[in-house]
């Protein structure tokens, strides 16, 4: 016989065997490679992709990174379909993604994210980023409960973002994270799985890739 619950007794918080799999909370987005001129910088790339989505990477909208392996090249994700793809470029049609954010679902992921110190100048905010991998990690660690997610393994390996625009050679140390995680608070992670993680995403950093 089920008896009621003490009178000012806290619900427990729903866990992943507690969902039917019609009720699973789930994040649909849309995934494309965008073909630019090889040149094409990333500060560039942002722009054209820019006026397709109506405002900045990490706004909302879209989020982007290069591809490592054919210049020019741009990994797309997108929270809506797209009403077209930017002028002179060339795009797969995109790709439907649901991504499952129940509590206790468990990922593998890559992340390639800057972050660091913060001072501003003015009304300018300057990061200075961090200098080691083991830096990477603790910020990682650190934040994220406020990520909505819980690190079940990591490790972060240093690298450089660089290129040209307009002319003037850029540098933007980041790092790859890369290992599995678990959801632990949907709402709070499919915010920054929409919006991205760090700094420079208008320069293509802060996507977080999720796989099985």
């Amino acid at each position: 016989m089920n008896r009621p619950a003490p009178k000012g007794a806290v619900k427990a918080a729903p866990t992943l065997v507690s969902y039917t799999r019609l009720e699973i909370p789930q994040l649909e987005l849309f995934e494309t490679a965008v073909g630019f001129e090889a040149q094409c910088d990333p500060i560039t790339a942002h722009e054209r992709l820019r006026q397709v989505f109506g405002q900045k990477a990490g706004g909302g909208q879209f989020l982007f990174r290069a591809d490592s392996t054919v210049p020019g090249r741009y990994w797309v994700r997108s929270t809506a379909p797209w009403s077209s793809k930017p002028a002179g470029a060339t795009a797969f049609e995109p790709k439907r993604v649901i991504i499952q954010l129940a509590v206790g679902l468990m990922y593998h992921f890559a992340l390639a994210v800057c972050a660091g110190h913060e001072v501003y100048e003015g009304e300018e905010k300057l990061v200075h980023p961090f200098r080691t991998a083991s830096e990477f990690e603790a910020w990682f660690n650190a934040n994220a409960a406020g990520f909505g997610l819980r690190p079940l393994m990591f490790s972060a390996s240093l690298n450089s973002l660089r290129f040209r625009y307009q002319g003037v050679p850029y540098r933007i140390d980041h790092a790859i994270i890369e290992g599995a995680l678990e959801v632990a608070d949907p709402d709070r992670m499919k915010r920054y799985v929409q919006r991205g993680f760090g700094s420079h995403r208008r320069a293509g950093l802060g996507l977080l890739h999720l796989y099985n």
